[in-house]
């Protein structure tokens, strides 16, 4: 091991112009650094560093629970047997501040004596980056293998993933039972529509792949043989840097049933007026069911919708942060060779501000994303009162709807004034919400390239609100306008419509709302619809 003097002017000289923090220490204790060691630290003299130990810049514990004394020791003792160790550290400045570095200790002799040169270098933005898509990935993956819906990956050819929900729906008892099978291994060899079930899985796929997103009603045959009704909102992803689609698998039997129920109901009804009033309760009940599983079903789209928003901004990050480490290690190379010029520095730098500017600003997106839909979702599903701000739900509804309205290139508009903070059930207003822009989505921009949608909130009194809702879609007949309230009414029976969105909308602003809506259109100059309703409480 050759021996060196820190005066040693070749020595001296690198070590006082470098840019990372270093320092030399003997029997665990500071006898010199240099002035960026001083200014990472946030000491302004020398004098004060000197004499302190590495552990006087460590917090008590580190991140994986080790106290930093004992680990920092153990290190330390391997420096000496190996000659040089390279590792990541969590410090703490002079002010308790805390600090992520690259640590690289080396044992060298100096003036005949054993010593340590420690090279720290503040990494923190990249530990904050890491960690934070750490906790995103958790966080998507949580919402995976959480869900009560069935989710699952799969390529054009067979599965690739699946949650529990999937395998429960299917009666099978793990993943391996999934991965590899095709959608023909889990389904009869006709559907009930008398098509034979791969024809019809090849067409689904196909467009899924082409369009982007589709939603349809399958049998679903289980491990054990028996078959069951489901509809399936399949949407294309990118995974990996490949094209796969994502699957939500509902269980539908028992709506199913019921259509069936309404079915044969109505049949008896020209049989017999005796069993009318029977056949009235069963309708209702049938009825609260259906709009419960409207409900879910707008509920399944919104997360449909998310999945795919999500995916973009986090793409990007994954792609940043990749770029940022391939940086990083090619400017390490450079370093490592004595290469390294300041320009090179310089443009690293430059960069890494770019790529952390563009990670954050998506990863911001993402967690805008899952905010809106884990409120919008959760007061769907409540019945509970609570305080909202107008114009942020508003917005924060029309926001979790963003995947359904670009697609249909429709524009929203909304007019609110920032103060309106009242006590109210959400889940209400946004299910109204909801299903008046599905609605000019799937009915009034049906045949058209684009649309637009003006949503205008004023208050009547410090208790009632009056909303007008306006598109520019295609209108409604002077035969049907009379008729859009009615349970079960729809002009797309054929196409997945149950009749029940406007029906739903009535009943929630003139029963929980406490108010009114009027409807005015006509063919070809879009709808308007006035909504008067009631909050429970007003707050200044």
């Amino acid at each position: 091991m050759k021996d060196i003097s820190l005066h040693d002017n070749g020595f001296e000289a690198v070590f006082r112009a470098s840019k990372d923090g270093l320092g030399i220490f003997r029997e665990g204790i500071f006898f010199d650094c240099n002035q960026s060691m001083l200014d990472l630290v946030g000491i302004a003299d020398k004098e004060q560093f000197i004499g302190l130990t590495p552990f006087d810049f460590s917090p008590e514990f580190q991140p994986d629970g080790q106290v930093s004394a004992e680990k920092g020791a153990k290190l330390i003792e391997r420096c000496m047997e190996e000659g040089s160790l390279r590792f990541e550290w969590l410090h703490s400045r002079f002010n308790g501040e805390p600090f992520w570095a690259e640590v690289i200790i080396t044992k060298m002799m100096m003036n005949d004596e054993v010593v340590v040169h420690a090279n720290w270098r503040d990494i923190s933005e990249k530990k904050n980056l890491e960690l934070e898509i750490a906790a995103q990935k958790d966080a998507f993956e949580t919402l995976f293998n959480e869900s009560v819906d069935g989710l699952c990956l799969l390529t054009s050819e067979h599965y690739l993933d699946c949650n529990r929900a999937f395998l429960d729906q299917l009666g099978f008892s793990k993943k391996e039972d999934i991965i590899g099978l095709t959608p023909m291994d889990i389904s009869p060899e006709y559907q009930p529509d008398g098509r034979p079930s791969e024809e019809a899985a090849v067409e689904i796929i196909e467009n899924a792949f082409n369009k982007g997103s589709v939603r349809f009603e399958w049998v679903h045959k289980k491990a054990c043989g028996s078959e069951f009704w489901c509809e399936i909102i399949v949407t294309r992803i990118t995974l990996g840097g490949d094209d796969v689609l994502y699957a939500i698998t509902r269980d539908i039997s028992e709506k199913k049933a019921l259509e069936l129920q309404i079915v044969e109901r109505n049949a008896a009804l020209k049989d017999s007026n005796a069993s009318l009033e029977t056949m009235i309760n069963d309708l209702k009940q049938t009825q609260d069911k259906l709009i419960e599983s409207e409900k879910m079903a707008s509920l399944g789209s919104l997360v449909a919708g998310v999945a795919h928003e999500i995916n973009t901004p986090v793409g990007i990050g994954l792609t940043g942060v990749t770029q940022l480490m391939e940086e990083c290690t090619d400017i390490r190379q450079r370093y490592d060779k004595g290469s390294l010029t300041e320009n090179d520095f310089e443009d690293f730098l430059n960069s890494a501000n770019e790529i952390a500017d563009i990670v954050k600003k998506n990863l911001v997106r993402t967690a805008h994303l899952v905010r809106s839909f884990k409120q919008v979702a959760v007061d769907q599903t409540s019945e509970e009162d609570r305080e909202v701000n107008l114009k942020q739900y508003f917005d924060e509804v029309v926001f979790s709807l963003a995947s359904v309205l670009r697609k249909a290139s429709v524009v929203v508009d909304i007019h609110c004034p920032d103060n309106l903070n009242v006590i109210t059930n959400p889940g209400l207003l946004s299910q109204v919400l909801t299903n008046l822009i599905v609605n000019s989505v799937n009915h009034g921009f049906s045949e058209r390239d684009s649309g637009h949608i003006a949503m205008t909130l004023s208050e009547l009194n410090s208790h009632e609100f009056l909303l007008v809702y306006k598109d520019n879609g295609k209108g409604i007949s002077e035969e049907n306008a009379p008729k859009i309230f009615d349970p079960f009414f729809t002009t797309r029976r054929g196409t997945g419509g149950t009749g029940l969105g406007l029906n739903i909308t009535y009943n929630i602003i003139t029963n929980a709302l406490g108010g009114s809506i009027k409807c005015r259109s006509k063919e070809g100059e879009g709808v308007e619809f006035t909504i008067q309703f009631k909050v429970t409480d007003r707050l200044l």
